[in-house]
């Protein structure tokens, strides 16, 4: 019985821009699910959009209802009465009543079988065939930073910072004309996807020596939008590496290696995972942060990145922490290291606490 929740489990993961969703067979990519992109129901077709999830953590407990009854009911065309199971991964710093309302809605709202809470930075790791490295999920507005050992997360080294690509579009957006203010919000996402430049380390980013060309992106309607070089490479710079009022997420990650335990520095700069939707698609940005961050540790610790398998899919970095979680699901539910509906109803919210991990 067990084998067979496994293997039909749901896997959950989601960011604020992103609710990656389906059933748990890591050789295929999740269904995405953009909530920026879907209107509150009634808001009528002039209605205004809504984030349900902002820093990672979730505000409106309704609209994300919402969307995930469409994900379990539509998209995975489960069955009112004959629910599955459903493994979800959990951003870091996520609160213990915050946890317990979501597995109150997991089993009262959505009657699932069985729920497994994972953490995003080990499920992330796990998706590239590592239990002990760091986690750097650059996410729409934070990026967060996760030593892990042996499976466990290090949770005192565990850093967040306020880098992520909506702060790159911000920036790009900053240094162009009244022309990109206008756009709209996937349009401007369009425009910083095609001409946003990552350099390979802080020194070509802070030489003029080395100009970009300017570039010029049509959008689908024909019209054109012209990206001056310098801020190809500075929006990124500054939204992501060197803001100018806040600490950068190399910074994070080198801060967190040094939080770790001395004896397992050395084991979790051997496996650098450089994740997110927009990280994981955008050339040469995790050679860039394992460059930075070698010149921050010291030379006896050098930093490699965590190389995706051959095995594994070619998008693996930008659908880490779900890939890694329809993985564990194979395990966990197999051996029955979820909480099932029966627990669910002798305890109630409170059998959270065993969801931890």
């Amino acid at each position: 019985m067990a084998t067979t929740i496994g293997d039909n489990a749901v896997v959950i993961d989601y960011d604020d821009d992103f609710i990656r969703a389906g059933y748990a067979v890591p050789e295929r990519e999740p269904g995405v699910l953009q909530p920026a992109l879907v209107r509150p129901a009634g808001s009528g077709a002039g209605g205004e959009t809504s984030r349900p999830i902002r820093d990672r953590r979730v505000e409106d407990w309704d609209q994300l209802e919402a969307l995930l009854a469409d994900v379990f009911y539509r998209q995975c065309a489960w069955v009112k009465g004959d629910e599955g199971a459903c493994l979800i991964t959990e951003p870091m710093f996520t609160s213990k009543a915050d946890r317990e309302r979501l597995t109150q809605m997991m089993f009262e709202s959505f009657n699932v079988s069985g729920l497994y809470v994972a953490e995003q930075p080990v499920a992330a790791l796990y998706a590239v065939g590592k239990v002990t490295g760091v986690s750097v999920d650059v996410g729409y507005s934070v990026t967060d930073v996760a030593p892990v050992v042996e499976g466990s997360l290090v949770s005192p080294a565990a850093q967040r910072c306020e880098a992520g690509h909506s702060l790159v579009t911000a920036e790009l957006i900053a240094r162009c004309g009244e022309e990109h203010r206008r756009l709209r919000e996937h349009e401007r996402d369009a425009v910083r996807d095609a001409t946003a430049a990552v350099t390979p380390s802080r020194d070509d980013a802070s030489g003029d020596d080395v100009p970009l060309r300017d570039e010029t992106y049509t959008l689908p309607d024909g019209r054109k939008v012209s990206v001056p070089g310098a801020a190809r490479r500075e929006c990124v710079e500054r939204g992501l590496f060197r803001p100018s009022d806040r600490a950068g997420l190399v910074d994070a990650a080198a801060a967190a290696i040094a939080a770790c335990p001395a004896e397992q520095r050395r084991a979790v700069v051997d496996a650098v995972g450089v994740c997110g939707a927009w990280a994981g698609r955008t050339e040469g940005l995790d050679a860039r942060i394992l460059a930075d961050l070698e010149q921050q540790l010291p030379p006896s610790m050098k930093p490699f990145l965590a190389s995706t398998p051959e095995y594994m899919p070619t998008g693996t970095a930008r659908w880490a922490p779900w890939i890694g979680g329809a993985i564990l699901s194979k395990v966990v539910f197999t051996h029955n290291q979820h909480v099932t509906k029966v627990e669910y109803q002798e305890t109630g919210p409170s059998v959270a606490a065993k969801l931890k991990g």
